[in-house]
């Protein structure tokens, strides 16, 4: 696949992110080495290794769940396509209505 400036422009419409072209400049090669690495680890032999197997995991390495600072909504919503009386609003996607 090749990664050019185009590349970096329709990823960011899609992610509805705002490059200055300046940025796409710099994000293209940046983009290209992550694909070319990931390519070298797709190469890797792993051998019998059940890619869906791993170690558990060692609960005492995870950090404490704490509540941290949150994000301030008006903020939030602001980055939002559309929102309404502070929530945001989506795509409806069942056909028929949601009885509760």
């Amino acid at each position: 696949m090749e990664i050019d400036e185009g590349l970096v422009r329709k990823i960011a419409e899609l992610a509805r992110l705002e490059l200055t072209e300046e940025e796409v400049h710099e994000i293209a090669p940046q983009l290209r080495r992550i694909f070319e690495h990931v390519d070298r680890i797709q190469q890797l032999e792993v051998g019998d290794a059940d890619p869906a197997t791993q170690d558990p995991i060692d609960l005492d390495a995870l950090r404490a769940d704490d509540a941290g600072e949150t994000l301030d909504p008006d903020s939030v919503l602001r980055n939002a396509p559309a929102h309404d009386d502070g929530f945001f609003v989506v795509p409806r996607f069942f056909d028929e209505e949601v009885e509760d």
